[in-house]
Order: C-alpha cells, then structure tokens, then sequence
C-alpha cells in the first residue's frame, strides 16, 4: 500500500499532461520518475525503517516531493506550468525550515520536557556498596572477549557487537553479543553462537562465552534483521537503538525501545519496549510499568545523551545557549565514547551517568553531574559536587600518576564512595590489558588510592581519608580507624601470588584475618604459628584486613 505513494513523484500538474500526454519522451521520463519514486520509498521503509505515520511522510516527503516537483521547471514554457515547481521550491524551503531552523524555535519546549523529569539534590545520603563498584574497564573486557572469540569454530564469521555493562542475577557484567562480520558470513553461519560475558567486578575473573544460537540479531541481514523483524509487525511506532540483555538464568534477548515524537519529530517519549527472543523471533510488547525486572534499560544512551544536553544548554533557550551562557552547563564530550556511561546505584540500578562542566573551554572542575534512571528516565542532578574534578582532570590525575608505565586511562565514573565524590578509574596499558586502577577523591586530587586488586584499592583509600581528611566533617567517623596491636600468631597461611608471597595469619585476641606481602616486607615470609609481631592496620567491618606496618618482635 505505501508504495501507491510513488504515483506523487509523477507530473501532477494537469495542464502539462493535457499538452504533452502523446510525446514519447515525456512519457518515458513519467515512468522513470515512477521507477525513482519507488525505490526513493523502498529505501526509507526497508533501509531507513521510518515508521508508517503521517509525520514520517511529511519529514521525508518534503524533500523528495520538492525534488520531483521542481522537475516541472523543464517545461516552463507552458502555460501555468510554473506552478508545480513554484510548490516544489517551496516544500524544498519547507524540509530546510523543519529540518535546520525548527529545532531551534522549540528549545524551550525541549528544556520544559525535560525539567519535568529532573530532581535536584545535594548528594546521595547512602554510599555505594563497593562490591558493586566496578572496577574492569571495558577496554580490557573486549580485549578478553576478543581473544576467546578467536577461540570458536569459524571465528572469522563473527565479530564483537556493542558491550555493555549489565546486571545478571545480582553481579554486575561487561557482556557483548557475537554478530556477523558480513553479509556471505551471514549465509553460511545461519546463526551466532551465544554472546561472552566478563565480570565488571572481579579484576582476576575471566571471560565466558555463553553458548545460545540467535538468528535475529542486528547485523543479519533480511527478515532476520533484529530492527527490520520488529518493524514488519510494529509499523507506525518510533523504534530506537536495541541492547542486548540476557535475564537472570542467562537467556538472551534483545530490546528494542518504542515510543512517538512531539513537536514535529523532534522530541522523543518513550512508551515501552519490544522485547525478541533472538532464538525464534517471538516479540513481547511491554509498556513502561511492565517491562520485565531483568531489562536494566529502556532509554538508549542517545536520548539520554539529547536530553542532558537539552537540561544543560536551554534552561534560557536558544541564543542563551551560545552567546551569554547564563547558566549554562555542557556535559563532558568524549572522543570514542559514548557521552553517558553505565552507573549502578545501591539498589542495583542502571543510571546513565554524565558530568557537566562550565561553557570555557578546557575547564578542569564540574558545575554538578546526573544520573538518569535508565528504566524510568528520571534525572537526578547531583549539586553538591560543584568545584570538584571532572572526568577529564581525574583522567589527567590518574595518567600522570603513571607516567612512567605510559598508561592509559580508561572511562572514569564518579560514585559516592564513604560519604566522598570519588572517581574510579581503569588503568591500561597500550594493548589495552588492563594493569592498575585509581580511587580520587573529586574534592582533593591528592587523596588517591591505586593498586592492581580492589580489596587493597579500597583499604588504601579508606586509609587516605581516615588520615588526610581528617578536618573534613563529612567523612564518616567511623569509616576507617588506625590501630596498632602487638601479639602472637595462632595461625598462619602462605601463597604466591605471582613473583611475591603473601601471608595471612590471625593474631590472639582478635578476630580478622591479616594480609601482608613479601613485596612490602620481606620478613613476612619466616613468619610462622607462635611469632609474636607489631601491626598497624586500618580498623573497618571487613573480615579480611591489609597491614599498613609490620614489625616481627624477636
């Protein structure tokens, strides 16, 4: 039926049919208009995707039926025959205005659909567990995965498709889904094997693949084109960027969000999503309220890019925006990398998380950050947080910190952590294998932890706050307290770890269990059951404790 549309690329002007309707060659050129206006039709719904409505039609057909029109221009010879192209140059005009110009008259509108979502707040009342802070950088995630789909059978047939950090039964995951390298891959596959997974929180686990043949995926190609399949059952709803989610037992789907614009196709509501078991092709419709508990997003990274931009630049409209700038606030812009990252909150969920800086160039300090919830698209903005690092300094903290093992810093995300705006950021070297990782504190650069495992990472700068921020009455007092004991060892542990060995004993009296490495003192490795020693160690509710100091009494 949409292609009965076609007939609009045709002279439509009645007297220039009256008067030419013998001639061969106008006849001919009918029908080639005819032939282009089809394949004009069929590119925008099958390639493009566009949704069956009438806005889609007027948000194309502007420009394709000023093109056409603007051909009666050949015949203005004719009597009256201006009036088609004269229409022509006018629809042309038209796409222009709604396409360039339009979009700028509404960035209040923007601004308004956007603040209704937002809620200002000083800080989060509740610091994140670190259990749940991740800690493997993507970078180093794909470069794993990389190397165990060189593993598979036929692994020239695929490649890594987008890898995003997702929750799955309570852990939180760098997982990436195998797509087709190319069309003659696709035909003989028939299917991609699975999708790997690799902890985010565990920097010694290693990635998994995760056996599941999926047909419908968005690099096959046909019907089974993820988008394509959900468009030939859905054909009048908006369809956004799918991800990739696996639920809690493993199984994998894709969801592919839905929803309608306003303002003339230039402000996006996202109504629900489809969810497709890429195995058979199945798709569920579910509305906001609906959507399963294992889907951790419903609102892909580019609108909650578009609307924290729109928060940030229009809260005095347009010209504002770029001239005076009063109040202006510009999240941070990342080469290579998406403008939001995945952030998990205390309850486990996902937050696309982005800092905002002032309008000059180069600064090095945020106006304030947000977490959008990316179920419900609520906005969080964190004001508290004015005048500390943004991602970009902590980037610069963390690489000049290493300068001499010429690492690379990898994407930082900012968290509550013991009651401080503190930033986490992967370290890699320049094979992207990740070698080390940093805690900064936003509000002083210079208390910083960095090791290689996340216990001593955090030990470490629980000890950098219970020390060098002493006079900061918002540290918790209880977060971490020096002590010193002297006593005799009841029992003893030793393992190498690497080219050193690490002991852990218990010592009378108490009930932790002690953790030192022959790195820091070689001694540590003649300890034994009855050895009476002097520690020095940070006091927290953790079971397993790094000594800061240790001295073996003879």
């Amino acid at each position: 039926m949409i292609y009965l549309l076609s007939i609009l690329a045709l002279t439509l002007h009645p007297l220039i049919w009256k008067a030419c309707y013998k001639n061969k060659l106008f006849l001919i050129s009918q029908v080639a208009r005819l032939v282009i206006g089809i394949l004009v039709i069929f590119v925008v719904s099958y390639f493009r995707l566009i949704d069956y409505t009438f806005e889609a039609f007027v948000s194309y057909g502007l420009f394709f039926l000023g093109l056409f029109f603007v051909l009666d221009f050949v015949h203005f010879k004719m009597k009256w025959s201006w009036i088609t192209g004269a229409i022509g140059v006018l629809l042309l005009l038209s796409g222009v205005y709604m396409h360039s110009i339009y979009s700028m008259t509404i960035t209040h509108d923007k601004y308004a659909f956007v603040k209704k979502k937002v809620e200002v707040v000083s800080k989060d009342s509740v610091s994140m567990d670190e259990k749940h802070i991740p800690v493997v950088p993507e970078k180093y995630a794909r470069y794993r995965s990389e190397k165990l789909l060189g593993e598979l059978e036929h692994s020239s047939y695929y490649e890594l498709g987008h890898t995003t950090i997702q929750k799955i039964d309570g852990t939180l995951y760098w997982v990436t889904p195998i797509e087709y390298t190319g069309f003659f891959k696709w035909l003989k596959a028939k299917s991609v094997p699975g999708y790997i997974t690799m902890s985010a929180e565990d920097e010694n686990a290693d990635a998994k693949l995760v056996k599941h043949d999926m047909t419908y995926v968005p690099s096959a190609y046909f019907n089974q084109d993820l988008k394509r399949h959900v468009r030939s059952e859905y054909k009048d709803t908006i369809l956004l960027d799918p991800s990739f989610e696996p639920d809690d037992s493993g199984k994998p789907f894709y969801v592919v969000p839905y929803g309608h614009y306003n303002k003339f196709r230039q402000i996006i509501d996202i109504e629900g999503v489809y969810v497709v078991n890429p195995e058979n092709g199945a798709i569920k419709d579910y509305k906001n309220k609906h959507v399963p508990k294992f889907i951790d997003q419903t609102i892909p990274t580019t609108v909650a890019e578009q609307w924290n931009s729109w928060y940030g630049k229009y809260v005095h409209g347009f010209w504002n925006s770029h001239f005076t700038q009063e109040d202006v606030k510009n999240p941070t812009h990342w080469k290579g990398m998406d403008e939001v990252n995945g952030v998990f909150n205390n309850q486990l969920q996902l937050n696309w998380f982005t800092d905002f800086t002032r309008p000059k160039a180069g600064s090095g300090s945020m106006v304030g950050y947000s977490l959008l919830n990316a179920r419900t698209g609520k906005l969080t903005f964190y004001k508290d947080a004015n005048g500390s690092l943004n991602g970009k300094a902590a980037m610069n903290v963390a690489e000049k910190t290493f300068r001499a093992q010429k690492y690379s810093a990898g994407t930082p995300t900012l968290y509550m952590i013991y009651g401080q705006f503190t930033w986490v950021v992967p370290l890699m070297d320049s094979n992207d294998v990740f070698r080390d990782m940093m805690l900064i504190n936003a509000k002083n650069e210079k208390v910083y932890s960095a090791d290689e495992t996340k216990r001593n990472l955090f030990d470490a700068y629980k000890y950098q706050l219970a020390t060098r921020l002493t006079g900061d009455d918002t540290v918790p007092n209880d977060i971490a307290e020096l002590k010193e004991h002297t006593g005799t060892i009841t029992d003893v542990y030793k393992y190498q770890a690497e080219e050193n060995t690490n002991v852990e004993f218990m010592i009378k009296g108490l009930d932790k269990v002690f953790v030192v490495s022959s790195e820091n003192n070689p001694y540590v490795v003649f300890l034994n059951k009855g050895s009476k020693v002097k520690i020095k160690y940070v006091d927290t509710d953790e079971t397993v404790t790094n000594v800061k100091d240790f001295e073996r009494i003879k």
